[in-house]
């Protein structure tokens, strides 16, 4: 048996690989010292009622959440550093966008439970996984005649693209043909292949009145009154795959905050980011405490109806681990993690003061921190090229311009979810869907 395992082991490595292969602007397989493995060579089936309740949850979050994050942006400074928003960058925080989306695509982390999902985070800044979701996963299905749950759902991230650029133009009053739109990240392949896939989506869409180009984050220029690409030409709306909390932190070889002034051109309406600033304020892990503590006062803020979808969301979350007569908020096992944390760096899971896990980088130690209850992931067994293995579950929902869009998983080892758990495509069972 273990002769006939190691075989197919052997087999299946040939296999994922040649496959991907045919798929040099992904990063299927992780660039390192040795060979990483991304992308799994096979598909999970996710039965159509998980991929509606995914679907309901986002939308339902989405509603309850933006509505917090635009309260929290016209609250006083104060209220912002309490949950964590960096004080450079609490100017950015406030500013208001109503012509654009608050999040053109954020992805929701959930886990599957018994009880249906159960939140653990909200991407909605700087989310990666977006090749895989709304491109890869409808390419294995097709390529192996699965079916695909996310059918349509390019032309909806398209659209999203589409409507938020036109909102940024009426913000800023530009008209579409006299303007510049910038795509721009690292030079990292995973953030330029991301970033390069909005482009083309919204490139797909026909010709458009204005122009786009993809620019790298260093070409790009920082002046009093204007941001300019390389050769010296005007942005009004720049796509950004980079955190604010980064750029806040950006200075020139002279030491100018180059990263502050480009924010700062927002606040004159000299450029429009997307996503926009309230998205920075979503992607803050300390709003999922504030609503469970809004939930567990019966704020008004809140209908009857969406108190009962807090309470079947929501995992209990707080800005502190005891309350003030110093008693543990959790008294089980719970994860402690940084309000701005990424990549699964930063994070403990501890059960009655033991750390049970914790990440390999620390590098957020110094954030608000937020505690919230752990409770187990699903589990399934895949095939990788170590062979046999057992891994955790996190199901993921992206919500693209309010609507709940492409769904997937991420399989890890390990209780963390890092930048090494795997992308496993999903499809539909065989027997049709019901529409």
């Amino acid at each position: 048996m273990t002769s006939l395992s190691a075989d197919f082991t052997s087999q299946y490595r040939e296999w994922r690989r040649a496959y991907y292969n045919r798929f040099p602007e992904f990063w299927g397989t992780l660039p390192g010292l040795k060979v990483e493995e991304y992308a799994l060579y096979g598909a999970l089936v996710l039965p159509p009622e998980h991929v509606q309740a995914l679907r309901m949850a986002a939308s339902r979050l989405y509603r309850l959440m933006t509505r917090l994050a635009q309260v929290l942006q016209q609250a006083d400074d104060q209220t912002l550093r309490d949950i964590g928003i960096p004080e450079a960058a609490i100017p950015y925080a406030h500013i208001v966008i109503p012509e654009m989306p608050a999040v053109m695509c954020g992805r929701y982390e959930f886990l599957m439970t018994a009880a249906g999902p159960k939140l653990l985070e909200f991407n909605a800044e700087t989310p990666t996984v977006v090749v895989e979701l709304f491109h890869m996963n409808s390419q294995v299905c097709t390529d192996f005649g699965l079916r695909d749950p996310n059918v349509h759902c390019e032309t909806q991230l398209a659209q999203a693209i589409q409507s938020s650029i036109e909102g940024a133009l009426r913000w800023l009053k530009q008209r579409p043909e006299q303007a510049t739109i910038i795509f721009s990240s690292s030079t990292d392949k995973e953030e330029r292949g991301t970033t390069e896939f909005y482009r083309h989506l919204l490139e797909s869409r026909g010709p458009l009145p204005y122009q786009t180009a993809y620019q790298s984050l260093e070409a790009l220029r920082v002046t009093d009154d204007a941001l300019l690409t390389a050769e010296g030409k005007r942005v009004d709306v720049l796509y950004k795959l980079y955190p604010t909390e980064y750029l806040i932190k950006d200075e020139s070889s002279d030491g100018t905050p180059i990263g502050l002034a480009l924010l700062e051109l927002v606040r004159r309406r000299q450029l429009a980011i997307i996503n926009p600033p309230t998205a920075f304020v979503l992607q803050n892990k300390a709003l999922v405490a504030v609503l469970w503590a809004l939930h567990l006062a019966q704020s008004d803020l809140f209908t009857h109806e969406e108190h009962r979808w807090i309470e079947q969301y929501l995992l209990p979350t707080y800005l502190a681990p005891h309350d003030a007569q110093g008693q543990p908020f959790i008294q089980g096992r719970h994860v402690i993690k940084p309000v701005y944390g990424r990549e699964g760096i930063s994070i403990t899971v501890c059960h009655r003061g033991e750390v049970v896990e914790q990440s390999d980088l620390n590098f957020y130690s110094d954030q608000v921190m937020v505690y919230q209850q752990y409770t187990e992931p699903p589990t399934t067994t895949i095939q990788t090229e170590d062979g046999r293995t057992e891994v955790n579950l996190v199901h993921n929902c992206f919500v693209v311009a309010g609507e709940p869009s492409a769904v997937g998983v991420r399989a890890a080892r390990k209780l963390i979810f890092d930048d090494f758990s795997y992308f496993l495509p999903v499809c539909y069972p065989d027997q049709p869907v019901q529409k």
